[in-house]
């Protein structure tokens, strides 16, 4: 209890900027527990990945398609669509292409507000810490009987700077874990992508070949 008193305290004398700066320390927490519920439920792995591109390679195409069917996560349900999709080799390309640039913009989704109050929380700090020493040395004149009040005063003012540095340094270290999970996330894609596509160009190719063979 008493922690808990102490901080309202602290956030009392942080002034009126420290509301703006609660708000985007509700927001990072907000955006993190999301993305990580996102990604904890759309991350098929690096194992399902590897697993899923030898069984490719070994033209294994039933133990890849049990494979994308028992696993969860984008990257899973992208291969398995590809490999249950019919037609041209060019379309099927594209196909893959707009299929893997959407799955990476859910992945996004959010980042780039987190990115946002990296940069904001510092700067609400600062303006905080400003108008509080303003407030300080205007009111110099009335506690010309009381120094130490003035340095109280800025002592106080300096608070939000202290707050606004502490938001950013965690949303820092969260943008950071997310912008890995994702480039992760998008080499998996692409592997995955270009597998399938090598994959099934080499069987079209070895179509003809076949049929030929097979003419009397």
């Amino acid at each position: 209890m008493e922690i808990f008193s102490a901080g309202i305290d602290y956030f009392i004398k942080g002034g009126p900027v420290m509301y703006p700066l609660l708000f985007c320390s509700l927001a990072a927490i907000s955006i993190s527990v999301e993305r990580w519920l996102f990604f904890r439920a759309g991350d098929s792995g690096r194992e399902f990945t590897r697993n899923f591109c030898d069984a490719i390679e070994r033209d294994d195409w039933r133990t890849a398609k049990d494979l994308a069917e028992s696993a969860h996560g984008v990257v899973a349900k992208l291969a398995n669509t590809v490999m249950a999709r019919h037609g041209n080799f060019e379309r099927l390309e594209s196909f893959v292409s707009v299929r893997a640039e959407r799955a990476l913009d859910k992945f996004e989704k959010n980042l780039n507000y987190l990115n946002v109050i990296v940069t904001l929380a510092p700067v609400l700090g600062l303006l905080g810490t400003v108008t509080g020493m303003i407030g300080s040395f205007h009111s110099f004149n009335q506690r010309l009987d009381d120094p130490m009040a003035v340095t109280a005063g800025i002592g106080e003012a300096l608070i939000t700077t202290v707050f606004g540095l502490c938001i950013s340094i965690v949303a820092i270290c969260m943008y950071a874990y997310f912008m890995r999970r994702l480039k992760a996330v998008s080499l998996n894609i692409e592997e995955v992508g270009n597998t399938l596509l090598e994959a099934i160009a080499k069987n079209l190719d070895c179509e003809p070949s076949q049929r030929q063979e097979k003419r009397p």
